[in-house]
């Protein structure tokens, strides 16, 4: 994915939730994923809003009434790869997993007759046991498997999220240190925390410190979290943004 960083600043520009959705999904449009659900996997108590498939969509409508009629969210073998999983996944990989039963890929057989073809699942964490599942399907069919494209889609959607989210929420109001903010900017520019110590001529143990308190501050639960909320909120601003760190 090319650009990654305008991208991220068109997402960034938006003033309403509605809008950000639709600069996001224009993006994964240009990349031939034409289709894009975000939905709510668990309860949301944050939002006072219930578990739903499509909270936000482009999926076809009549797929989508389908969808909800028979009840699918609860064996969509896509749901069940995103609870399971911290990292994405192509869709057809879950046929690996044998804790999914056999009978719910017909849900993935059903929407590829919808025109909801070969997608990509990616699960995003916010506040303990809320989890959302971002789909990105296409509409011909499979494609191959571009693991860059998947790495860089997952840092892009985990970005719309907390946008979205500060746009339907209040966001977190949070003030960080100086050396907070070096730990972040370079975090952002792709360097690991070993290279962060040697380059803010500090311990590895005293940068890990840092990423505790930013934890706790910014309500994340992970570097790419904290990352990307911190760029959101305008406390960082990266001049090249990397593959999501490890």
């Amino acid at each position: 994915m090319k650009d990654l960083g305008d991208c991220i600043a068109l997402i960034n520009s938006a003033q309403t939730g509605e809008e950000a959705f639709g600069y996001f999904s224009s993006i994964m449009s240009g990349y031939g994923y034409e289709r894009v659900a975000y939905s709510l996997i668990t309860d949301h108590p944050s939002l006072l809003l219930s578990r739903q498939h499509g909270l936000v969509t482009s999926y076809p409508s009549h797929w989508m009434a389908y969808y909800q009629e028979k009840q699918y969210l609860k064996d969509d073998p896509v749901v069940l790869g995103v609870i399971k999983s911290r990292a994405p996944f192509f869709w057809e990989d879950l046929k690996k997993d044998k804790d999914i039963p056999e009978s719910s890929f017909q849900i993935l057989d059903q929407g590829y007759e919808s025109g909801v073809k070969d997608g990509i699942g990616i699960p995003l964490f916010g506040n303990p046991g809320e989890i959302v599942g971002l789909g990105l399907a296409r509409k011909d069919g499979e494609k191959g498997r571009d693991y860059q494209f998947l790495a860089n889609a997952f840092l892009l959607s985990t970005f719309f999220h907390e946008k979205y989210r500060s746009l339907i929420d209040n966001p977190v109001a949070a003030k960080i240190t100086v050396k907070e903010k070096d730990v972040l900017s370079w975090a952002a520019e792709g360097k690991t925390d070993e290279e962060i110590a040697l380059i803010l001529s500090m311990s590895v143990n005293t940068v890990r410190s840092h990423w505790k308190k930013l934890f706790v501050k910014l309500s994340a639960n992970g570097r790419l979290y904290c990352i990307t909320k911190a760029i959101m909120m305008g406390l960082v601003t990266p001049g090249y943004i990397a593959t999501p760190p490890h």
